[in-house]
């Protein structure tokens, strides 16, 4: 048998001694900079971040509140209210000096205007490439503005819910006169109205939420889309004022005075039309998706369709809804980010589906949802978007949105025809330069 030679061992035997002191050194590395990293964010973590959002969306922002304090060990103080106060408490909050805001909701008509003023954080360190892919087109675009400084535009919110609004129908009632059906016009809509009316079963066929606020503006878009007109044209002019917007303006007011529309309507916000209609005495109402839950559906309450007129499009409706922005002003950026990644990749468990009745902004919950016996009103709801239309895209929306609100409230209550208040809309529009 053939002996190793003493030199030829030694050297084997060094080498050996060396990698294992290698794999040591590596290991001990490898230890030490998780510690680092774990010492590192323990270090940064705050006690909390603080979340200012709508009541509708409260109930699903606890939810994920709750799963984040737990993995996170960090608390998430929310401050919500009624949607028509969000935007001014939103721009006061961020305007103070001392303001330690660290997510706000943005409505789907705020991004460009609080981007451009400069209360968001773009979130281009954050998202990843290719999310513009697997988000609803419709939800994600409405949250991108574009950036003289980068080749593409930037995302500023990101989405969490996306709303339009439905007609709302209390089935006991329509068949307590023999109608078996809803409407699919606004003129059936009328004719049903007012062979109940005669009947002595209701006084009024419809609720809405018209008191003073962006509700009025959502309903007058969603009216003139049934038309056919938006408020610009091709060329970026206003058109509001022209043939068919005066005669959707003319449409609301009108059916106030006809009694069509119950006039209580008019000091009614859009959450407190759907309690209205859940008394069981009006058979109509135009509600957003999150009546569907306050209802909670109940079998005298059924979703269907918005009307179209007669000779127009099938159907009409206005989109809506919320995404989360981070402020510009926090001092824990990488941790609200944290708070919408965990929104995100927990989606499955805790959805905005379950919480607020919206359809879902994520491609694969949207297969999901359309293949789930769980909602029952799913392909209503996806067929309704077929009809939606957005609500103007620009960054002076809120005061476009003011002048609005006052001059269809000013038709509404009898003080201006129509055409007279459109007009004095559209002349004030134009001296503030609002394009």
């Amino acid at each position: 048998m053939k002996r190793t030679k003493p030199k030829l061992l030694y050297v084997f035997l060094s080498v050996s001694v060396l990698l294992l002191l290698v794999l040591l050194l590596l290991k001990l590395n490898t230890n030490h900079s998780s510690q680092v990293s774990i010492s590192k964010e323990a270090t940064n973590r705050p006690e909390q971040i603080k979340i200012m959002i709508d009541t509708t969306h409260l109930s699903y922002i606890k939810a994920v509140s709750a799963q984040f304090e737990k993995r996170y060990g960090v608390k998430v103080d929310i401050i919500s209210m009624d949607f028509n106060l969000l935007y001014h408490q939103i721009e006061k909050s961020l305007n103070q000096s001392n303001t330690d805001l660290d997510l706000i909701l943005v409505d789907t008509v705020w991004t460009p205007e609080f981007a451009r003023a400069g209360y968001l954080e773009p979130l281009r360190n954050y998202v990843q490439s290719n999310l513009r892919d697997r988000i609803i087109p419709i939800a994600y675009d409405q949250r991108i503005i574009s950036n003289d400084l980068y080749a593409l535009p930037e995302l500023y919110a990101f989405p969490l819910s996306i709303e339009e609004k439905f007609l709302y129908y209390n089935e006991k009632l329509l068949k307590s006169a023999g109608i078996y059906a809803p409407p699919s016009t606004w003129e059936e809509l009328s004719e049903m109205t007012q062979y109940m009316r005669e009947k002595g079963l209701i006084n009024h066929g419809l609720i809405w939420g018209w008191t003073p606020g962006e509700g009025l503006v959502c309903d007058y878009t969603l009216l003139s889309n049934a038309l056919g007109v938006q408020s610009k044209d091709v060329n970026g002019h206003w058109i509001f004022d022209q043939g068919k917007g005066v005669k959707a303006l003319s449409f609301m007011a009108h059916s106030l005075e006809s009694g069509l529309s119950d006039p209580l309507s008019l000091r009614l916000s859009d959450r407190e039309a759907v309690k209205k209609f859940a008394e069981g005495k009006t058979p109509f109402m135009i509600g957003w998706a999150y009546a569907d839950k306050m209802l909670n559906q109940p079998a005298d309450y059924k979703m269907s369709l918005v009307p179209g007129f007669k000779g127009y499009q099938k159907s009409s409706t206005v989109t809506g809804g919320g995404a989360l922005s981070i402020t510009r002003t926090s001092r824990h950026k990488d941790w609200a980010w944290k708070f919408i990644d965990l929104m995100n990749s927990s989606r499955d468990q805790v959805s905005p589906k379950d919480y607020i009745g919206s359809i879902p902004v994520w491609n694969d919950q949207i297969s999901d949802f359309e293949n789930s016996d769980k909602y029952l009103n799913r392909n209503l709801m996806t067929e309704q978007f077929e009809y939606a239309i957005n609500r103007p895209n620009m960054s002076s929306y809120v005061e476009w949105s003011s002048i609005m609100q006052s001059s269809i409230e000013s038709a509404l209550n009898g003080k201006l025809t129509a055409k007279k208040a459109l007009d004095q809309a559209k002349h004030k529009v134009l001296q503030q330069g609002i394009k």
